[in-house]
């Protein structure tokens, strides 16, 4: 079972009307390191508790559907927990794949990103591959639909970022962006401009009309950036860096970004993978965090204004957390482990876990 403790009462910032996120009895697995999990907006999930896709270097994407119960009794553990079976499972890339991302609405579609180059566009009801997306020379590590999800914005080891028409699955612009791999691109809300990070330690602000660089940040000593998203309102960005740290940068067009919050802990540990941080505003009345992995096989959430960590998800994954995201609307997380854990796991308060085990009876 997680634990739950907050180590240093001190260090630590609470909101007593905001009950811990506890894991859930159901998880995820596949055959190898797990590189992205993504749970679907919730324009998409309108017959379903909640929908998580997940992405592994073991070249498959699977779906998973949090409403559901094991056919089979006896795949609940002692323990109490299951494994869930995947309601679909993508499979085509004849290589790892790095990033799975929803469309925002309409159909389910969700993107991916693969070391054989390509992107692919699919259906993820049917797990049918319906667009491929050629014209990367190296890895493609990341991806993100607009708001409309009629463009595609990719990021690769070939230091490119590329602009994709959905439909035609015809690149429309590549950006010059980076001189070393790009690691983490991002809308921001309307769609005009893209975010995009490197380990040349850069963060580029382009407009997606012109191609033109808007902007450039990095942080002092230039530490390679592993992760960058666009905050809700979209007048920052969070980036997490290579030194352990993450910090939110003010978006102004003109003269120098001065980093806004930088938030560091003993518990978060980020030296040597890119792993992902998100925001967590669904209930912002009761919540506003950051949640990130860690090398330390911990998921730590911290509090957005006082950068205190709120809480401390571990003893669960066996290996570094590479993966993490959060529910638009519920007060959802889902995270997935490397090698030695390859599990997909999901968090809740108790209030929203009692939620989704309604909705599944029902």
């Amino acid at each position: 079972m997680a634990s739950l403790k907050r180590p240093h009462d001190a260090d630590m910032d609470v909101d007593s009307t905001a009950s811990p996120f506890q894991v859930l009895p159901m998880y995820g697995e596949h055959k190898r390191a797990i590189s992205s999990v993504m749970l679907a907006p919730s324009k998409l999930t309108k017959h379903h508790a909640a929908l998580c896709a997940s992405a592994s270097a073991d070249g498959s994407v699977k779906i998973w559907d949090l409403g559901s119960l094991p056919e089979d009794s006896k795949e609940r553990k002692s323990s109490g927990e299951y494994l869930l079976n995947p309601a679909t499972t993508l499979l085509g890339h004849s290589r790892g794949i790095n990033e799975v991302c929803w469309s925002n609405g309409g159909d389910p579609f969700v993107a991916t990103a693969s070391d054989d180059k390509t992107l692919r566009l699919w259906d993820a009801q049917t797990g049918d591959a319906m667009v491929e997306f050629r014209g990367h020379d190296n890895f493609v590590f990341c991806c993100e639909f607009n708001g409309p999800s009629n463009l595609l914005v990719s990021g690769s080891f070939d230091e490119t970022v590329k602009l994709w028409d959905v439909r035609s699955g015809e690149c429309v612009s590549t950006l010059p962006a980076h001189s070393d791999p790009v690691t983490s691109v991002s809308f921001n809300r309307d769609g005009s401009c893209v975010v995009s990070a490197s380990h040349d330690g850069l963060i580029r602000i382009w407009d997606v009309c012109t191609g033109e660089c808007l902007k450039t940040i990095f942080a002092s000593g230039n530490p390679p950036v592993s992760h960058v998203t666009y905050s809700p309102n979209g007048k920052y960005v969070l980036a997490g860096t290579l030194d352990s740290a993450m910090r939110l940068w003010p978006i102004t067009v003109s003269g120098k970004s001065k980093c806004a919050k930088t938030y560091t802990s003993e518990f978060h540990s980020n030296s040597k993978y890119c792993i992902v941080s998100r925001f967590v505003v669904s209930q912002p009345k009761r919540r506003q965090c950051i949640v990130t992995g860690s090398e330390t096989g911990q998921v730590v959430l911290y509090d957005i204004q006082s950068r205190k960590v709120h809480q401390v998800l571990d003893d669960v994954h066996k290996d570094v957390v590479l993966a993490v995201d959060a529910h638009d609307k519920k007060e959802l997380l889902a995270s997935g482990g490397m090698s030695k854990d390859r599990t997909v796991r999901f968090w809740a308060p108790e209030d929203e876990a009692e939620n989704l085990k309604r909705l599944r009876i029902e």
